[in-house]
Order: structure tokens, then C-alpha cells, then sequence
């Protein structure tokens, strides 16, 4: 026996038994899936249908549940393409980080490597044709490293039971007290509920003093009228004389078991005493089933909490809140969590570390050991990844920008090419002009596997044209204003000072930056968003805006019908007046843009006024489409919308 191994067995109480490895073929959607889990908390994100809850149910199948809700593999559950239906599936749970004495529980099927004990469990089922399209499903569990040590015991099973909550779940029901009650198997697991030889529960010696009362109440005092009426009035007289019945008043039989049975659990809140709503009833009803996960339990099985939708009817700060909790608690318990979840605002808070993204059938952790991102970038993204960024994980495409313009201009650009985003499940993500390379590595693989979300940076080239470099002089000359504002006040260079070669070499080595696997990288022909539409078809739409936004500043002016007749008389004799002036197209571009470089107006407000004219504007699809100024957004858009 190695030193390592001496070293785990003598030193069990830092272990925790976790799942770590669940491997899946052939099950519903999920042709095959190997996913590593935390020993804490692990949160299950993405779109409807990704397979979030076949991973769940996988685990269940396998392991049982607390609860004992009858659950098997049906004819639904093996894989299909669509066209063939596998007759086979396979689920394996293998089990890691056991103590000594959870080991000695499953010693018939414990394993040992060079480190540790672990536990492999695996469930295989056939399906198999009995004609007419009807189908046996035969499903087994055995455990071992290759099954060979065979199925598990009554007892071993119950040791891997799960502790797991439903989606929508009527947590007021379950509470509730009725035959076979969940209140009544949570707290029958717990030690102090459990029956001794020869010594009377409290409970039961509570409830037993209390039918005693009862009894003497109905047998002596006055409800011996109601009883004497049922017994000698009624029952003597409808019952044969060969079988005589009787009645006795009595609260609940004194089995410790029936009397659990007849407990509900009711919570109150400072605003309402009882009647407390739907989410409050869902955080009382995790509390009580986190009974069974308790820190001082003496049970030595497997302690694992499975949510699925843990966000039902549970508002965003409960979320967070409740979040918070089972991140620092889990070590400390000793249980993992497997949650599932819709929620922006857990997977903007919760460690990205512990994030799991689901996508048509596979899951992909956005552990440090499988991604791109440095470890500068996780603590930078714990930061920064708030409710709204947080999109990106349910998105089937994603727009990376990095302004206010790009996010308020892109959505209804879209919807006049005919792919608006919400249509194609496209997110847009704001990340700010320095924080684009960090966000876009999220979805980079170590392995170089692509997740199937495609993501757009999109990005400014950020190289003034010629005219940029002249325009200080050509105003000054024009107007004889000599406080005009250098459009290159920090010196930058034009694009005159590069060789064809260089351009090539500075825009190649932004692209790789920040591309690979799903993502890839869009850039303007030049200098920023603005310049490029000041450039295409839709210059006169740019121009007014910026006029507008000048006109409504920061402040949000009031802003008429005639005003914007004003703007457009005043666009229309600019235009004309630089046409007479022979300036270039790309001079008038610049004349167009240069209030938004020397802050004359606001980009976020200009933005806000050109997707609402362009919402109006009747320039055809195909026209914009062909513009060369507008084509890396057209890219953009129909890369993250997968056309």
C-alpha cells in the first residue's frame, strides 16, 4: 500500500463523499456525456432543453432518491435522432473522496486507486421489441470497477439515496401534513426520531396522555352525548347483532410513524404570521429537507442535494441569498450540491468556477482547468459579470460590444435584415472597451471543443482616415476658429502612416486575439461605429442624429416636430455646402462625425436617435446588406444567429 494511501486512511475527516464523474450514452437527448463535478456547489445553466434536468434525473436514476418517488427508465428515455431510437443506455456515477467508514459501507464494490477510494455505479437498460411497437424495458445497477462485484444491497442503496427537490414544486403540499408525507420521511430519518428498544418516544408519551384525555372526555364529561348518540343511537342499530360495531374519539395512533404523519411545518414572516407565499414556502421547504444534510448527522452515505429550478417562485435576492448560503456552507455540512437553473442573477454571482453551461446535450465547465481565461480574468469577471452580462449563458449567439452605441444600435439594425435578435435567441453584451478580450474567453476551450454559442466581438478598427488628420487645420481655415479641438489630440497616427503591410499585421493580431473556438472576431473597415454609418447608405441618418443629440444634450431637451425639421433643413445645407467646398467623401464623413469625437454630443444619446430613425427608415434590406461600411455588423449578426 502506497504512502498516499496510508495518508487517506488515517485521515478521514477531511474527505467528503462527492459525486465526481458522471458519464451518460444514449440517454433522451444526450448521446454521450462525461461531466466532473465540485465537491460543492455546482450550477447547471443554460437554455430550455439543453439537457439540464436529464443530468439530473441520470443521477437519480442511479442513485435513488430520499423521498422514494417511483421513478424508472422508460421507452422515452433512450436516444433518438430523430429517426432511430437506441435500444441501449448507460449511466455511470462514480463516487469520490470516501471517508474510512462511508468505505466500509460499500466494501463489497469500494475501489481503490493510487490516492483514494472511490465508488463506481453504473446502470445499463435495453429496450426490446415485443412487435406492434410495444417495448420491455429491462434496466440493472451493479457497482464495481467493471460490475463484477454486482448488484448493490438494500442497505448499501440506501446510502446513495439523493436528497432531491422537484421544479415548481408545491412546497406548501409538501410540508403539509397527510399519509406518507415528506415533513413525515424527513423527519423520520432524523437520529432523534429514531425508535429504541424498550423506551417510549416523548412524542409517542405525548400523544398517548393526550387520547387518554380525549378518551375520558368523551367517555365521562359532556361528549359522551355525541359519542353515546353515535354508539347506542346509531351504530347499535345499523350493526348486526352477530358483529357489533362501536366508536372511540382518539387524535392519531401512537406509532411514532403515524404521528410524524399528522405534523405540518408552518412558517411566518414578520409581514404575515401564516399564509406565508410561494417562495417563502420554497426556502422553508429546502430548510427542512437540508435536515437530512445536517453537520452532525451520524449518517456515513452519500450527502447530496439536487435542485432543479432552484430560482421557483423564489425572487432574485432570495436567490443570491440562498446562494451565498450553500457556497459557504457546503465544506463545512459536507454535502455537494447539483443545481439546475434559468436564473441571471445566480450566474452572475455564483463563482465561475462552479458554473456548468448545458448545450444541446452536453455540459461544459467553466472550471479554471478547462477554460482559456487566466486567473486574473476570474477575479476580474467576479466583478464585473453582472445580471445583464450574464445572458450570455442562455443565449444561442451573442453580440460581444464594447459601447453604448453597438449595444443600442445593433438590436434594430437586426430586425431591418431580417434577423432580429430575440428571434434567434441572440444576447448583446455590453463588456466595455477594455474588458472584451476577458468576456470573449469565456467561451475558449483548453481542449479547443466549441460549445455551439457563437459570439461576435465586435470592435472598432480605431485607425483615423486621412481627413482625420487635416481637419483641425481645414476648420480653422474655414471658419477662422482657432480653438477647434484636434480630432487626433492624442497624437495617434492615421492611416497614412501605416504600409498596407502594417494594417494587415495590427488588424490580423487584434483578430487573434480574441478568436477561437465559438468565437470569432468582426471589425470596422477603419476608425469607429459612428464614422463607419457616417460613411454607408445610412449617413443622413447619422448626421441628423447627431444633430438632434446636440440639440436634446445630456439633459433630455424637449425636442418638436419642428425641431427635427430644423435638423433636417440644417443636414441638407451641410451637405451641400461641403459638396460645394469639393471635400471627399471620406471629408464629409469626417465633418459628419467630428462633434461626437470633441464631445459636442453624447454617443449614447445620438445612438438612441438613429435606431429610432432607422426603425422608420425605408432603405431596403439588400442595400444595406452590400454597404461595405456596414458589413462586419451584417457579419456579426449572421454569424451569432448561425446563417
Amino acid at each position: 500500500m502506497s504512502t498516499k494511501i496510508l495518508v487517506h486512511l488515517y485521515e478521514p475527516f477531511r474527505l467528503i463523499m462527492y459525486l465526481n464523474t458522471l458519464t451518460i450514452s444514449n440517454f433522451r437527448k444526450i448521446q454521450h456525456l462525461e461531466i466532473c463535478f465540485n465537491k460543492g456547489v455546482n450550477l447547471l445553466i443554460g437554455e430550455n432543453d439543453a439537457g439540464k434536468s436529464s443530468i439530473l434525473d441520470a443521477i437519480r436514476l442511479v442513485t435513488g432518491v430520499h423521498s422514494n418517488d417511483y421513478f424508472r427508465v422508460s421507452d422515452d428515455d433512450f436516444f433518438t435522432d430523430g429517426k432511430i431510437r437506441s435500444n441501449d443506455l448507460e449511466i455511470i456515477c462514480e463516487f469520490r473522496g470516501l471517508s474510512n467508514t462511508e468505505a466500509a459501507a460499500f466494501l463489497e464494490w469500494i475501489s481503490i486507486d493510487e490516492t483514494e477510494y472511490y465508488l463506481k455505479v453504473t446502470l445499463r437498460a435495453k429496450r426490446r421489441d415485443k412487435g406492434n411497437s410495444i417495448y420491455d424495458i429491462y434496466s440493472d445497477v451493479r457497482a464495481g470497477e467493471n460490475e463484477e462485484s454486482g448488484s448493490l444491497g438494500w442497505e448499501a442503496k440506501n446510502k446513495l439515496r439523493v436528497t432531491y427537490l422537484k421544479p415548481l414544486r408545491d412546497a406548501s403540499y409538501e410540508l403539509a401534513a397527510r399519509r406518507g408525507s415528506r415533513l413525515s420521511q424527513i423527519l423520520g430519518a432524523h437520529e432523534i426520531f429514531q425508535q429504541k428498544p424498550n423506551v417510549v418516544h416523548a412524542l409517542v408519551d405525548s400523544m398517548n396522555k393526550a387520547n387518554s384525555e380525549i378518551t375520558d372526555y368523551f367517555k365521562n364529561q359532556e361528549g359522551r352525548i355525541v359519542s353515546d348518540t353515535i354508539n347506542k343511537t346509531y351504530l347499535k342499530e345499523i350493526s348486526l347483532e352477530n358483529n357489533p360495531l362501536s366508536a372511540k374519539f382518539k387524535i392519531t395512533d401512537s406509532e411514532l410513524g403515524r404521528i410524524l404523519e399528522k405534523l405540518e411545518l408552518i412558517g411566518s414572516s414578520i409581514s404575515e404570521e401564516s399564509n406565508i407565499g410561494l417562495g417563502s414556502s420554497n426556502l422553508l421547504f429546502i430548510a427542512a429537507e437540508m435536515l437530512l444534510l445536517k453537520k452532525d448527522s451520524s449518517y456515513n452515505g452519500l450527502k447530496l442535494l439536487l435542485i432543479e429550478e432552484i430560482e421557483a417562485h423564489i425572487h432574485p435576492q432570495s436567490q443570491i441569498n440562498l446562494i451565498d448560503f450553500l457556497n459557504r456552507h457546503c465544506d463545512e455540512l459536507k454535502f455537494q450540491n447539483i443545481i439546475t437553473s434559468h436564473s441571471n442573477s445566480l450566474a452572475s454571482k455564483i463563482d465561475l468556477n462552479d458554473l456548468i453551461i448545458c448545450k444541446n446535450g452536453k455540459a461544459y465547465s467553466l472550471h479554471n482547468s478547462n477554460t482559456k481565461l487566466e486567473k486574473g480574468d476570474y477575479a476580474f469577471l467576479s466583478r464585473f459579470l453582472d445580471d445583464t452580462k450574464a445572458n450570455l449563458f442562455f443565449a444561442n449567439g451573442v453580440l460581444m460590444v464594447e459601447g453604448d452605441a453597438e449595444n443600442l444600435i445593433l438590436p434594430t439594425l437586426a430586425e431591418k435584415i431580417g434577423l432580429p435578435l430575440h428571434k434567434y435567441g441572440i444576447s448583446i453584451v455590453n463588456v466595455g472597451s477594455t474588458a472584451l478580450f476577458r468576456y470573449s474567453k469565456i467561451f475558449q476551450r483548453k481542449d479547443g471543443e466549441q460549445i455551439g454559442i457563437r459570439v461576435s466581438c465586435i470592435t472598432d478598427r480605431d485607425i483615423p482616415p486621412k481627413a482625420a488628420g487635416r481637419y483641425t487645420y481645414e476648420v480653422q481655415r474655414r471658419t477662422g476658429d482657432l480653438e477647434v479641438m484636434n480630432l487626433l489630440r492624442d497624437g495617434r497616427r492615421t492611416e497614412e502612416d501605416y504600409s498596407p503591410v502594417e494594417l494587415e499585421k495590427k488588424i490580423d493580431a487584434k483578430k487573434n486575439k480574441y478568436r477561437g473556438g465559438d468565437v470569432d472576431v468582426f471589425i470596422g473597415n477603419t476608425w469607429t461605429l459612428e464614422y463607419e454609418l457616417a460613411n454607408s447608405v445610412l449617413s443622413s441618418l447619422i448626421h441628423k442624429s447627431i444633430k438632434i443629440a446636440i440639440k436634446i444634450g445630456d439633459g433630455g431637451k424637449p425636442f418638436s416636430h419642428i425641431d427635427y425639421l430644423n435638423v433636417c433643413r440644417l443636414c441638407k445645407t451641410e451637405i451641400e455646402e461641403w459638396r460645394r467646398n469639393d471635400l471627399s467623401d471620406e471629408e464629409i464623413a469626417v465633418e459628419i462625425y467630428a462633434p461626437l469625437e470633441r464631445k459636442l454630443a453624447s454617443k449614447a444619446v445620438t445612438a438612441q436617435v438613429f435606431a429610432f430613425l432607422l426603425r422608420r427608415d425605408k432603405t431596403d434590406k439588400a442595400v444595406i446588406c452590400a454597404d461595405p461600411y456596414l458589413q462586419y455588423l451584417v457579419n456579426a449578426i449572421k454569424y451569432a444567429a448561425h446563417v
